[in-house]
């Protein structure tokens, strides 16, 4: 990979703030007249002298007084510890925030004997503080909400170090399903969060970075939608799954919505880095036949064959082994937080390396993030802005594990006796040509052909929240960024490779080509909160307005070295815009009944002026039961609340940005007509239907949140069900209907429900030892309720295509079967149990299974014994099946020798294979349940081992062990055809932290 050399130059401006210990401070047993003051004045002092918010409930401290005269007002952290040690609250700072809450414990009396006091009325306390949750255009406490979300914060000593955000998430919140791809460096996994709602229209949920909504769609030359973001500098996801929650987002949120918060300023000055280096190799590869194997099985079944036999080569070839490697990759990562100018602060930096296992494969990330964080006004105007700038290299690679698979074992890599192929061994025909129908050396695919691509990315913005003076319950918002990428690529194959005889032109002449992606994304969010409290009612209003525009260009030129002829030529351009009306209410009673009820209108240029405007409202409610009388003095409970919610989302993100008007396409180089001695490029008529309008998603939620024994026991119960009616589904049309035989359309409907239960344990915590053990399991249920607007019981749509056929397919969408149902003939078999071949039961083909999981979960756990810890996570699905297309391809005769060429097989299908292809037996469809050690990591914290930083080290194995039954390499595929051989890695891990003091 060509490496970036990036050259930054900081001029940091540091200060060092003396921190005055308060070990002099003596417990409260009287205070003065003249020093008693209330704790809120002391809280509004401390804001004021740090700059700092306090965020926290007037109603539980207004009868707590304290001296004021041992506040030592130039430490914000002693003047807290001190204040928790002899008074009943419990504090925690976050994203430049002291969140507050009173102690449920007594409240001491100050005349009191504190030798007296029992050891866990106030230091041991195991109440959490109330924590405060990112929602759509706003915060909540976490106890005030009234929808499902999952907040999922990073723990840097246990998440594995993930290189993609995607990966961070893997089995962390019920309802999330996190699969992906393969083994590729860099590449993106797929998110599902309650299996997605859509059939042809995007499953993918929306996601918001730091305010900023992004563009879902591909990039050409990247695999990862969200490449440019570090995982390091990641605060926060906030996982929406309900319609009360998602509803406010619209347009975009049908498929849920994950908020992902990153790292924020702070005035105190640290430094910080972390280094790690990953080994990683292929742990399991196909068994295939060796060269003696392969030349026995010939001869054993070519026997008397000559013409066969004397073509064998004399080489020993193990083509896997020549494709992969041991790869080495390594990750840099520096942070630095503090003030200019009394202005909150945090930069970092980030490089990332990594190697696929596949030779040739890399990537390569760079990334800068700023936050600045200041106050004017005192505190009345609150301005958060964000910069993220990253640069991504990649060195794709034409996978070649298939081929490397299947290529002649006894066929040698290089071969200089022939003038084709560039010194690569190279398939020719009698008279020394290349025979244009063979498959290519694979060592030659990777190392003739290059494919590189750069990403200069760029997401930012800036927010403002002005509290006006004078009427401080109302709070304006203003909220402006930009996310904008333009992506190069060059692919080059020099003429002669063996690829250029198998494939491009079949003529010997290489190929360049050139690819430019430029994405543009501008939002505008705009809203107004107005807050009250009146007694026991409190009342929360917002209402606001968004903007925004997403602009696509992408190119595409292919030639052959000289220019003379062209391959391709593709230039499109697109945009689309979304505009926003919202509002909500919350309203609370007695902090104990809570309502929401939101309301959005959007409007989209996908669809045509009539069909513009979706409304989509939802209400919730939820009843904090453990606040009742009856339970208020419990000890069993410590948090109990019920949830309630209804509403409905939209769907308007399909292929085209113009599906529902009439638009014409040029016609590629090879399809031009001829007129006289020139070519002209012809206009042809696309399909489209212009009453295309909203896909519609209806939810209904009930949960149940729960704390036992001081939330040593925590977690929620839910139930959902999902209905989406118009589905934007893409079908058949008939002939002479429209301008071509597909179109998008507004038909049919899908059900989805579910269960999902989270439980957040801590078993152990004494003394020097703690175990905490996070476990969260989903059952879903898919369905197609209707796919033709008169019932027809036999109608399907196809889908699901197989390597092997050039148009087979397997899978069927079909009322009253879930989406991607298996579409296969039932395989007979004999009185041993050895499949029949060519023999299946009455019938046809028959729907059946499917590769949604029945279930799945996230187990996750963690023992910390002083400074050491260990910790391990894990994921696992149930039910799911998969279509083994590796094997399925894979059949005896295709070793016969067609065309001078020879091909290799699995030894299973040496041994008990079938002789002709089978492709549509269910006999190769296998339930691929499977657990999944995503990694384990043990570490150590050397504490205090300096005055000027600690040191941390840490020890991982990612992907340790898969758990299944499945035969094929690796159980997690994604709609459930297995015919991508790039294997997952196994990685060990070697990390190491400091932070600077």
């Amino acid at each position: 990979m060509k490496k970036t050399v990036m050259s930054v130059v900081l001029l940091i401006s540091t200060g060092f703030p003396i921190a005055y210990g308060q070990s002099g401070q003596i417990p409260p047993v009287t205070i003065k007249k003249e020093n008693r003051v209330s704790i809120i004045k002391v809280f509004d002092k401390l804001s004021k002298s740090f700059k700092i918010s306090f965020f926290y409930s007037s109603t539980d401290f207004k009868d707590i007084f304290v001296d004021e005269s041992v506040i030592n007002y130039s430490s914000l952290e002693s003047s807290l510890k001190y204040l928790k040690k002899f008074y009943p609250i419990e504090y925690e700072i976050k994203n430049n925030t002291v969140v507050l809450r009173k102690n449920t414990a007594r409240l001491i009396s100050q005349a009191e004997d504190f030798s007296s006091i029992k050891k866990d009325t106030v230091s041991m306390q195991e109440k959490k503080i109330d924590e405060i949750v990112v929602i759509g255009y706003g915060k909540v406490k976490k106890s005030d909400a009234t929808g499902s979300m999952t907040t999922v914060k990073i723990d840097s000593e246990n998440d594995g170090s993930p290189v993609s955000a995607q990966d961070a998430l893997t089995g962390k919140a019920a309802g999330v399903n996190i699969i992906s791809p393969g083994g590729a460096p860099g590449a993106g996994s797929t998110i599902r969060i309650r299996g997605g709602s859509s059939l042809s229209a995007s499953n993918d949920p929306l996601i918001i970075i730091d305010g900023i909504a992004i563009d879902n769609s591909s990039t050409s030359g990247s695999s990862n939608i969200l490449g440019m973001i570090n995982p390091n500098d990641i605060e926060t996801y906030t996982i929406l799954k309900d319609a009360s929650s998602t509803a406010i987002y619209g347009s975009r949120a049908s498929n849920g919505v994950i908020i992902i918060t990153t790292k924020k300023g702070s005035k105190k000055t640290r430094y910080q880095y972390s280094s790690n280096t990953k080994v990683s190799y292929n742990p399991k590869m196909l068994d295939v036949l060796n060269a003696d194997e392969y030349r026995d099985f010939m001869k054993k079944t070519y026997a008397g064959n000559s013409a066969v036999l004397n073509g064998l080569g004399t080489y020993n070839t193990d083509w896997q082994d020549e494709i992969y490697r041991t790869a080495v990759s390594n990750e840099q990562n520096f942070s630095m937080t503090g003030a200019l100018s009394d202005i909150p602060y945090r930069l970092s930096l980030g490089y990332t390396n990594q190697e696929g296992i596949i030779r040739k494969n890399a990537y390569e990330r760079m990334n800068l993030s700023l936050n600045l964080n200041p106050s004017f006004f005192n505190k009345h105007l609150n301005i958060n802005l964000n910069y993220k700038p990253s640069i991504e290299n990649n060195d794709f690679i034409s996978n070649p594990a298939s081929s490397a698979a299947s290529f002649d074992p006894t066929r040698p890599v290089y071969d200089n006796s022939t003038p084709y192929g560039l010194g690569y061994f190279i398939w020719t025909d009698a008279s020394g040509k290349p025979i244009t129908q063979a498959g290519a050396n694979p060592l030659s695919v990777l190392n003739l052909r290059n494919d590189e691509s750069k990403i200069f990315r760029h997401i930012g913005n800036i927010q403002m929240d002005y509290k006006i003076h004078g009427f401080e319950d109302l709070r304006l918002n203003l909220n402006t960024g930009f996310d904008m990428l333009k992506s190069d690529g060059d692919i080059f194959v020099p003429d002669n490779a063996p690829l250029t005889w198998v494939s491009i032109g079949n003529d010997g002449q290489g190929m360049v080509g050139k690819y430019v992606n430029e994405k543009k994304n501008l939002q505008l969010d705009a809203y107004a909160n107005y807050t009250k409290t009146l007694s026991n009612h409190k009342i929360d209003v917002m209402g606001g307005y968004s903007w925004q525009w997403f602009w696509n260009s992408y190119s595409n030129n292919q030639t052959n070295l000289t220019g003379t002829k062209t391959y391709q030529n593709v230039i499109n351009k697109s945009e689309y815009y979304l505009l926003s009306f919202y509002g909500r209410l919350n309203y609370s009673f007695k902090d104990r009944y809570l309502f929401t009820a939101t309301l959005r209108s959007d409007g989209s240029s996908k669809f045509s002026k009539e069909n513009h405007w979706g409304l989509f409202p939802s209400a919730a409610f939820a009843w904090k039961i453990n606040e009742e009388n009856f339970l208020k003095d419990n000890h069993f409970f410590s948090d109990l609340k019920l949830r309630l919610s209804y509403g409905k989302t939209g769907q308007q993100d399909i292929g085209g940005d113009y599906e529902w008007m009439q638009t014409y396409t040029f016609s590629q180089p090879n399809a031009m007509y001829q007129f006289g001695d020139r070519y002209y490029s012809t206009i042809r008529p696309n399909g489209y239907d212009p009453n295309l309008k909203w896909e519609t998603t209806s939810t209904y939620n009930v949960g149940l949140d729960f704390g036992i024994l001081k939330n040593r026991i925590s977690g929620s119960v839910e139930v959902y069900k999902r209905t989406t009616d118009d589905l934007l589904n893409k079908i058949s049309v008939a002939a002479g209907s429209n301008l071509t035989n597909m179109i998008y359309t507004n038909i049919g409907s899908m059900e989805n429900k579910g269960l999902e239960l989270t439980l957040n344990t801590i078993p152990v915590k004494s003394g020097n030892w703690q175990w905490n053990v996070d476990v969260n399991l989903t059952f879903s249920k898919s369905k197609i309720t209707q796919l033709t607007l008169v019932d027809s019981p036999n109608y399907g749509v196809n889908i699901g295509n197989v390597s092997g056929s050039t148009a087979g397919t397997i899978q069927i969408h079909s009322v009253g079967y879930s989406p991607y149902t298996f579409y296969l003939y039932q395989q007979e078999y004999d009185e041993n149990g050895k499949p029949i071949e060519g023999k299946y039961k009455d019938g046809g083909l028959v729907k059946g299974k499917n590769p949604m999981p029945k279930g799945y979960l996230g187990l996750s756990s963690k023992v910390s014994y002083k400074n050491w810890y260990l910790g391990f996570n894990s994921h696992a699905n149930f039910g799911n099946y998969v279509y083994n297309n590796v094997k399925s391809k894979d059949y005896k005769s295709k070793t016969l020798p067609t065309n001078g060429t020879y091909t290799n097989i699995l030894s299973y299908t040496a041994n008990e294979g079938f002789e002709n292809l089978q492709l549509y037996s269910d006999f190769f469809l296998e339930n691929a349940s499977f657990f999944r050690m995503d990694n384990i990591t043990l570490g150590h914290n050397f504490k205090n081992i300096s005055d000027k930083f600690d040191l941390g080290v840490n020890l991982s194995v990612q992907n340790a062990f898969v758990i299944t039954k499945y035969s094929g390499l690796d159980p997690e595929v994604y709609l459930g055809i297995d015919n991508n051989i790039y294997s997952r890695p196994r990685s060990i891990l070697f990390g190491l932290n400091v932070n600077f003091k």
